[in-house]
């Protein structure tokens, strides 16, 4: 059920329906916020942490959900996590009528990627917090947050435009 092109009514419904994946993935969100499952995911995610920086070689603790050296510590939160730009992704490829192939594919390959600059964007925070603390917050809220959601956009389109022209050809 792919749009047409000029119909009004499929693209209309097309945007309706992405809308209220948006809306629904928002709501889920929220709602995993501080349950058993989300602290699994947090855990997680400081486990993946502390891998990615034993990997390269920086000595490093898990204790639950925090990170910590001997110079330097932070706890994974919910918006740590990978947890909401999955969401966001997996809403709008879910929503976008092509075949249950491409959303698949989409959906996997998507996760690894959104979840891999995650993970660098975590080890990158550690070693600002580690060398250049003074900046951390800056580095945190202003580029690593917008990134992360520009990266979804980015990848989505990629995504759209690819198995779209695909369906096309």
């Amino acid at each position: 059920m792919r749009p047409q092109a000029g119909n009004p009514r499929s693209n209309g419904l097309t945007i309706t329906v992405m809308v209220a994946m948006l809306c629904g993935s928002i709501v889920l969100y929220f709602w995993l916020f501080d349950t058993p499952l989300m602290q699994v995911f947090k855990e997680w995610t400081a486990q993946t942490t502390g891998f990615a920086l034993g990997l390269i070689g920086t000595d490093v603790e898990i204790s639950g959900t925090t990170v910590a050296s001997d110079s330097f510590a932070y706890q994974i939160v919910t918006e740590c996590t990978a947890v909401g730009p999955l969401l966001l992704y997996a809403a709008v490829v879910l929503a976008y009528p092509v075949g249950f192939r491409p959303k698949m594919l989409g959906l996997i390959l998507g996760s690894l990627i959104i979840s891999g600059l995650n993970l660098i964007r975590l080890v990158s925070l550690f070693y600002v917090g580690t060398y250049w603390r003074d900046h951390l917050g800056e580095l945190h809220l202003l580029f690593w947050q917008g990134a992360m959601m520009l990266s979804v956009v980015i990848l989505w389109l990629y995504w759209l435009r690819r198995w779209d022209r695909a369906a096309t050809v």
